[in-house]
């Protein structure tokens, strides 16, 4: 198999994907965030995506008891 190797032409150290590792944690952080927001109405995130109609679908669901 042979290997080789390209330098980048857009950074003057020629690195490619080194930057996509930081934002993979993201999501999680914000999913973390509103759920901390809205954990006095007993809402429990637990999939994503977090859209306006699924954080009020969630709040209504915590109301009626139901969580997932």
């Amino acid at each position: 198999m042979l290997h080789t190797t390209t330098p980048s032409p857009l950074n003057p150290l020629g690195l490619k994907g080194a930057g996509e590792g930081g934002t993979i944690p993201a999501i999680a952080a914000l999913l973390s965030a509103v759920e901390n927001a809205l954990a006095p109405f007993g809402v429990r995130v637990a999939e994503a995506p977090l859209t306006p109609e699924r954080i009020v679908a969630l709040v209504g669901e915590a109301a009626r008891g139901r969580t997932r």
